[in-house]
């Protein structure tokens, strides 16, 4: 089924859930309070109900029905992709600065036996060439037996880079029609156990990224016809940013999914790749593999003075020359790898700064050098790459701008005290879920839960007050509303992210066994507190076990749903850390907002028809906030979420970090400072992180 109907078999579920619960409800309405139930009533609200439902899956199964695609619409369908495709790259190969010329790497087939097919299953000829000559590797390419490609290298030599222009050649106007479209996607977002094969990702990922093919002309499940009938040429990216077990799966995934005909582009670093390779058993079949050769220094100058004028001026023409002849040997040295030269151009060329600090000091100490540039490039990159809109036609791609404008000089001091902290830990890892550890003592992070417990329960106490409801209730229920804050902060320091997951597949099991063992249980305690607490108010007790019944048989279920629904993120998922960070925000807030509202709904409901509608809305606005706080979040068993707030508050308060530290890092990402690594930042290159944490620089590029 596709998302649609997904979606439309979920609301469905909804209805009928929703539409058995109004009976269910006007059922122990009737009990609680002493009136014997009409059946005419309750048989109008069953057959209500049934209607609804009935109804409802009738129109879902004729909307998510899949219509029939004819051939002209799957050619429409495919030209519109490979538009959209090429100019969403046209607009990144910009932002990456691919222009005028990419830097000329030159690409051969791997001599590694471990990383390579048996070269019969591969194809006869050889496959390579320069970057800056793309046209003969993508020619190469297309000649191979079954057309699957792996580019590997060491950071920085520009796989990705040749990802985009091979991207970009194959969607070139006038190309074969026949030929599948190529669209370039980060395997960070393929989850194995939730899409074993390449297929059904594929298929959820196009939909996802261009919502151009869904549209009504294309009828409904234009992409997995795309898929399925071999017209897209999957671009998988970033085998190196998943972690180690995440890579092996996909290695595996990809051998036990691809059909005879079944063509991809895979980049990875060269260690990463080898080591999923051996844990996979085997490499990837029919695959040609090929790596860079280190780039001379004739074909750096001439790289160079592509990007300058043609009249670049005396200093200029004295760096290129020391750079040619190797008498500025650490210039030689740092320009051999296309890190290096992007260094080169992205702090002197397109800023047109003054090369001058090239042909001095700089230019012979490797250190100094190598520093001087890591000092230019925050405020290169945040000048280069302003917050704002992507470019058109940019939906499928990982937006390189900014969400918001960070002004340099904080932009460094937030990621050097990031850089300290994790080389003081030991680490490369930049976990956010690890950041109170690492940045609080324990007597802070106990004086941090109990100060915000103590906030909660005096803040709750006078609002009930204002709500006229007796003190004796309102602060005793706002200290112990704020236990459920205070458990979930103090645990969260050590706990793990976690996320919602109603997946019923193996699962139903543990949800009857927690239904029927936890709801009794509940039962007795929610009507024994709300006895105690009527006792405390002088109501009447009576009336108190009837509403403590009705709260536990509506809040009883939530209670059990919550606590069943949650599910740690295995730091092995291919997911990004901030995807995994949103994740866990969510579960936290649906932990306390479900019972919250069941309790609330419950308790106005009882108030109001006792002693009024203004008693009622009162009674369920501080019964919701009080059982969401003290049940909800008290049973947040992966409660990262909470802690990481307290402590990006203190962080913020001392200066070291922005108080929005996750937008901070994800735009930090997007201009391409950090790093993923599955669920985990790291710093773009170990030498930025070792630099920020240990020196500030003896100056700076201008």
């Amino acid at each position: 089924m596709n998302r649609r109907g997904s979606w439309l078999a979920v609301l469905v579920a909804a209805l009928l859930l929703a539409a058995v619960g109004v009976l269910v409800m006007f059922v122990v309405w009737a009990v609680a309070w002493n009136e014997k139930p009409n059946v005419a009533d309750v048989v109008e609200v069953a057959f209500a109900a049934a209607a609804l439902g009935g109804g409802v899956m009738g129109w879902a199964r004729n909307a998510a029905a899949p219509k029939a695609t004819r051939p002209e619409q799957v050619m429409a369908a495919k030209g519109t992709l490979a538009g959209l495709v090429r100019t969403q790259w046209r607009a990144e190969s910009m932002i990456r600065s691919l222009e005028p010329d990419p830097i000329p790497v030159l690409w051969q087939l791997t001599e590694d036996t471990g990383l390579m097919d048996h070269p019969h299953l591969v194809g006869e000829g050889a496959l390579g060439g320069t970057g800056n000559a793309v046209s003969r590797i993508a020619g190469d390419f297309m000649k191979l037996r079954r057309r699957r490609l792996v580019i590997i290298g060491d950071a920085g030599t520009g796989k990705t880079t040749l990802a985009i222009q091979l991207l970009l050649e194959l969607t070139e106007p006038g190309r074969d029609l026949a030929d599948p479209v190529p669209v370039l996607l980060s395997l960070s977002g393929w989850d194995t156990t939730r899409d074993p094969d390449l297929h059904s990702w594929l298929a959820k990922s196009l939909e996802r990224d261009y919502p151009a093919l869904r549209a009504p002309d294309f009828g409904s499940g234009m992409a997995l016809e795309l898929v399925a009938g071999g017209h897209i040429l999957p671009i998988l990216d970033g085998m190196d940013e998943l972690p180690a077990p995440a890579r092996a799966e996909i290695v595996r995934a990809l051998n036990g999914s691809l059909d005879a005909a079944e063509a991809f582009i895979l980049t990875s670093r060269t260690k990463e790749l080898k080591e999923a390779v051996e844990e996979a058993g085997r490499p990837l079949p029919s695959a040609a593999v090929i790596a860079p050769e280190p780039l001379t220094r004739a074909a750096a100058e001439r790289y160079l003075r592509t990007c300058l004028p043609p009249s670049p001026g005396p200093v200029w023409g004295k760096v290129l020359s020391g750079l040619r002849t190797g008498k500025l040997e650490a210039l030689s040295q740092l320009a051999g790898t296309p890190l290096g030269l992007w260094l080169l151009r992205a702090i002197y060329i397109t800023p047109r700064a003054d090369p001058a600090p090239l042909t001095g000091k700089l230019g012979h100490d490797a250190g100094e050098l190598r520093a001087h540039l890591w000092d230019g490039l925050i405020p290169v990159l945040l000048a280069a790459r302003p917050p704002g809109d992507p470019p058109a036609g940019r939906s499928g791609s990982r937006d390189l701008r900014p969400r918001r404008a960070w002004d340099p000089a904080q932009t460094r001091a937030y990621l050097s005290h990031l850089a300290r902290v994790l080389s003081e830990h030991g680490t490369r890892d930049l976990a956010w879920w690890r950041l109170g550890l690492q940045e609080l003592s324990d007597v802070q992070r106990r004086q941090a839960a109990m100060g915000t417990w103590l906030a909660v329960g005096v803040i709750f106490g006078l609002v009930a007050m204002v709500a006229e409801i007796s003190p004796l209730v309102g602060m005793p229920a706002g200290l112990a509303s704020g236990v459920g804050v205070w458990t979930s902060i103090r645990l969260g320091f050590t706990g793990t992210p976690g996320r919602v997951s109603i997946q019923l597949r193996g699962r139903l099991t543990d949800l009857a066994r927690q239904l029927t063992l936890t709801l009794l249980i509940r039962l007795g305690l929610v009507v024994s507190g709300v006895v105690g607490v009527a006792l405390l108010a002088k109501a009447d007790p009576w009336l108190a076990v009837k509403a403590g019944m009705w709260a536990s048989l509506t809040l009883g279920p939530v209670l059990v749903f919550i606590d069943w629904m949650q599910q740690p993120t295995p730091v092995t998922a291919p997911t990004t850390p901030y995807q995994v960070w949103r994740a866990s925000r969510t579960l936290a807030i649906v932990c306390a907002v479900l019972p919250g509202v069941a309790a609330g709904v419950t308790a106005g409901l009882v108030g109001g028809l006792a002693n009024g509608p203004g008693f009622g809305i009162r009674q369920g606005l501080l019964s919701g906030v009080f059982v969401g706080l003290a049940f909800g979040l008290s049973m947040l068993r992966h409660n990262a979420w909470p802690a990481y707030e307290t402590t990006a508050r203190h962080l913020a308060a001392r200066g070291e970090c922005p108080r929005n530290l996750m937008v901070f890092l994800d735009d930090a990402y997007r201009l391409g400072l950090l790093r993923v690594v599955g669920p985990v930042y790291q710093f773009r290159h170990a030498d930025l992180q070792d630099h920020l944490a240990g020196r500030t620089g003896p100056g700076r590029a201008t």
